[in-house]
């Protein structure tokens, strides 16, 4: 719809990624809801958008992404992690991997003494978003506003795979998401019919119809703005141009785990030393905010195949990768119809652990150097295979901070990897089980040499010391905002922030500890259940 020259709402959604776009979707559903969602980037309109390989240009691309750099750590390495800048946040730029997680995950919450905040409210979350290609069950839905498909068709290096890790326990399963097993299956996606479905697809695009929801591109909130205690109006740059929305009722504050931190603390809520220190009068004291940043880390194992072509042969040359494109244009099929891996796995590496304790991906497809002029990686011209493990519950906390009131001003990220002696014990039993099933027929067959880590990463070497400084993050951080039962906790059992009257924090943010996945479809389930909070509270 046009944009409205009204800056007064009821509501006003700062992000529009898997939090703030399911928000905007919901509460605008109502026509008496003046609806705001503010976005930092652009409209997405970039077809590459819609192609699902096509994140591997889009999430380095300064038009739709924002890459942040972490403090240096080991012996001087420094991650990079790019966010989503562009409407549907990092749902338009991510893998579209839909890894749900398990019961054990949210019934944590209520345990902690969050009431309400179980598995099965986020299963029934889960199935009303879901409209899955396998159906309706007990445990998927079907007709939501999230289409899910499996990567199609099977592959022979996969299948292999597959059968080898049938010989160590390791299940096949259609479904990835249906149990809390040891299990490997094709990669259940967002995707519909070859095509992504982010965020601004599933939940924008209907809602934007409506005459009560607005939505602005280019703009960024810099703080927000309070009368006492209570959030009263957002301060953001359009286009380079000052404005002020004010709020009637709420601040829904859906920047994600490196900006919604941020945004509380230029706004004067956080750690007192942190805002003292940064030039930031302190208004609400709340020691937590940007803490408990967690993030998975792990090893990426790559082979040389023989005997099996996989995907390299593809999309080793410009002229390939032309051709697989033109077929995909006129069949939505093949290599570029589904994201960056074929396979997901979950198993035990310590046979101790009462359920599984690593998380599998895997593709055909190997890339042994990177382009010196574009900075991508190359896939190699010889058949390959590549295989990223990690523990799914990395124990150890970083955090994020702000350095200065300037919200150009880059904040300070301590990564903090492989920090406690939990994860520094189970990556070397991560990597042997990894190397162990590589090592397996029928994928053993297919295996010429070990490419990566390969001599570098000898059996009795300090596989948490490679880990750290060799290893690969997840991009899956959350945590810096977590929700809890404790006064000290940045958000109560309805998302509240406390200390603070009219404002709550629906992204991955809120999480306190890592699901057994990746974080866009868990935090796309907390923000319907949000939602259905907030309409309660109005």
């Amino acid at each position: 719809m046009p944009e409205q020259s009204s800056t007064e709402f009821d509501y006003v959604i700062v992000g529009s990624g898997a939090g703030g776009a399911v928000v905007a979707n919901r509460l605008s559903a109502d026509p008496r809801h003046r609806v705001l969602l503010i976005e930092a980037g652009g409209p997405g309109r970039n077809p590459m958008h819609l192609v699902p390989k096509g994140f591997y240009f889009t999430m380095n691309d300064p038009r739709s992404a924002t890459t942040y750099s972490t403090e240096e750590y080991g012996d001087g390495q420094v991650a990079t992690w790019p966010r989503g800048r562009v409407l549907g946040g990092s749902t338009t730029i991510n893998g579209m991997v839909w890894n749900r997680g398990w019961a054990p995950d949210y019934d944590a919450w209520e345990a902690r003494g969050l009431e309400g905040w179980n598995w099965d409210r986020f299963l029934q979350a889960f199935k009303e978003l879901e409209d899955h290609e396998l159906g309706a069950g007990p445990y998927r839905g079907k007709g939501g506003p999230v289409s899910v498909s499996i990567a199609r068709p099977t592959e022979e290096v996969s299948d292999a795979l597959i059968e080898a890790m049938g010989t160590h326990g390791i299940g096949f399963v259609e479904d990835p998401n249906g149990s809390d097993d040891e299990r490997v299956g094709y990669v259940a996606s967002s995707i519909r019919r070859g095509t992504r479905v982010s965020t601004a697809r599933a939940f924008l695009r209907p809602a934007r119809r409506r005459p009560n929801l607005t939505v602005v591109t280019g703009t960024t909130a810099d703080r927000l703005v309070l009368d006492g205690t209570r959030v009263v109006a957002v301060e953001a740059r359009r286009k380079g141009r000052p404005v002020t929305y004010r709020v009637a009722r709420e601040v829904i504050v859906a920047g994600g785990p490196l900006e919604s931190p941020q945004l509380l603390e230029r706004s004067g809520i956080g750690r007192p030393d942190v805002l003292e220190a940064a030039g930031i009068p302190v208004r609400v004291a709340s020691p937590k905010v940007g803490e408990n940043l967690r993030e998975h880390r792990g090893i990426q194992l790559q082979v040389r195949l023989k005997g099996a072509a996989g995907y390299n042969r593809q999309a080793s040359s410009f002229v390939r990768q032309m051709w697989a494109g033109f077929k995909y244009l006129f069949t939505r099929r093949g290599l570029i119809a589904f994201g960056g891996y074929n396979v997901v796995a979950n198993w035990r590496s310590d046979p101790a652990a009462e359920r599984p304790d690593t998380h599998v991906f895997f593709t055909p497809i190997s890339t042994s150097r990177v382009n010196p002029i574009s900075g991508r990686l190359v896939v190699d011209s010889f058949p390959g295979a590549r295989m990223v493990v990690s523990p799914t519950f990395p124990t150890s906390e970083g955090s994020i901070h702000v350095t200065s009131p300037d919200p150009d001003a880059a904040p300070r990220i301590v990564p903090n990897f492989m920090a406690t002696q939990h994860d520094r014990d189970l990556i070397p039993k991560v990597l042997e089980k990894a190397r162990a099933i590589l090592a397996t027929e029928p994928f053993s067959r297919l295996v010429a040499e070990e490419l990566e880590p390969g001599p570098a990463l000898p059996p009795k070497a300090d596989v948490a010391d490679f880990a750290l400084n060799k290893g690969v993050a997840g991009i899956h951080t959350l945590g810096t905002c977590s929700i809890g039962p404790d006064a000290d906790d940045v958000v109560d059992g309805r998302l509240r922030v406390r200390g603070v009257e009219g404002l709550r924090v629906v992204d991955s943010s809120v999480f306190p500890a890592m699901p057994s996945g990746n974080c866009s479809a868990p935090t796309q389930a907390l923000a319907w259940i949000a939602s259905g909070l907030i309409l309660e509270d109005a």
